[in-house]
């Protein structure tokens, strides 16, 4: 080989220099590609190291290397890096509807609690109007709301009460106002027939309604009864409190029509079969029958029977003149 052809150009060897550094940086890359560095070798590089130094020297004198946690704190600074620690802050109050909604059923509350603890609310004293011969104490006892707050007194439940305990009454009605005041009106049945029967007495109002006796009525028809009328349509509707049904309108006021005309000494009687009539001072019964119509003109025909038989001296049993057109007698019962 010749010498020219081994001599090696200036820009041939930067070339190549060039090229081998290449390679070389390549190989570099690729290892550390391979084996990188762990975290606890870089975070042990990047704790700081604060050396520790007796302040007297010994006999045996050394030295300590204590690594430590970077120190907490707002905005520390670390090798030119600021940490950012988070920051603790309170809740804030705001007062929105939920806020009123809370304050208004405080309220709420404590007015209830004042208001059943309060003696201006307890019910000490009732107003009764309409009464006649129901005492105010038996009401009072009755519907037991004595000494209660007024606005949990339920007004239907007391007008239930008493209608069921007295049959007497007609309607009752109930008002409750604050701060404890109680009206009671109450309408009651007019009497106006006792009913006797099997020795139990019952009174009777105009409209034909039976309820139990209570105190003292004058003139009151009293009627001795062998057997129960016949029961009106409106007994089997008639509500379950209260009175109830016992005869028709039309026997009632039969028997109130009757009984101002009746002899003196008389006493009104009932039979189921004949209907009403009496005991006649002269030693017969008369019957007038069940209904109270064309009443006067049955008695007209029973006082033209009776002088008929006083003038022929004839004593009869019983007298019957419920049909004003065919009456008739017998000498026996």
């Amino acid at each position: 080989m010749s010498r020219e052809r081994a001599t090696i150009t200036r820009a041939e060897a930067i070339r190549r220099r060039r090229e081998e550094e290449e390679k070389r940086r390549d190989k570099d890359t690729r290892q550390r590609a391979v084996k990188p560095k762990s975290a606890s070798t870089q975070a042990k590089a990047e704790r700081p190291t604060i050396s520790l130094t007796p302040a007297s020297k010994g006999r045996l004198s050394r030295r300590y290397d204590i690594a430590m946690s970077v120190p907490y704190g707002r905005g520390f600074r670390r090798s030119g890096r600021t940490i950012q620690l988070p920051e603790i802050t309170l809740p804030r109050l705001s007062y929105g509807p939920r806020w009123i909604s809370f304050l208004l059923m405080s309220a709420c509350l404590f007015l209830i609690y004042g208001m059943y603890n309060t003696d201006a609310y307890l019910v000490q004293s009732i107003n009764v109007t309409g009464n006649q011969r129901i005492h105010t104490d038996e009401i009072e006892m009755v519907i037991g709301i004595w000494n209660q707050p007024s606005f949990v007194v339920n007004p239907a439940q007391v007008e239930y009460n008493l209608l069921a305990s007295y049959p007497e009454l007609i309607s009752v009605s109930v008002h409750v106002g604050l701060p404890a005041e109680i009206t009671i009106r109450v309408q009651e049945r007019l009497p106006a027939i006792a009913w006797e029967q099997a020795g139990q007495v019952v009174w009777i109002d105009a409209q034909g309604y039976s309820f139990p006796p209570r105190g003292v009525v004058d003139d009151l028809a009293l009627v001795t009864a062998m057997g129960l009328p016949s029961p009106p349509l409106e007994a089997e509707t008639a509500p379950t409190i209260g009175a109830r049904p016992f005869m028709t309108p039309e026997l009632a006021r039969s028997i109130m029509t009757l009984y101002p005309t009746m002899p003196e000494g008389a006493s009104l009687v009932y039979d189921p079969q004949y209907g009403l009539g009496w005991q006649d001072p002269l030693g017969w019964k008369v019957y007038f029958g069940q209904s109270g119509d064309n009443m006067q003109s049955k008695l007209n025909v029973y006082l033209t029977i009776v002088e008929y038989l006083l003038k022929r001296n004839i004593q009869p049993a019983l007298i019957s003149v419920e049909y004003p057109s065919a009456p008739f007698y017998r000498m026996t019962d």
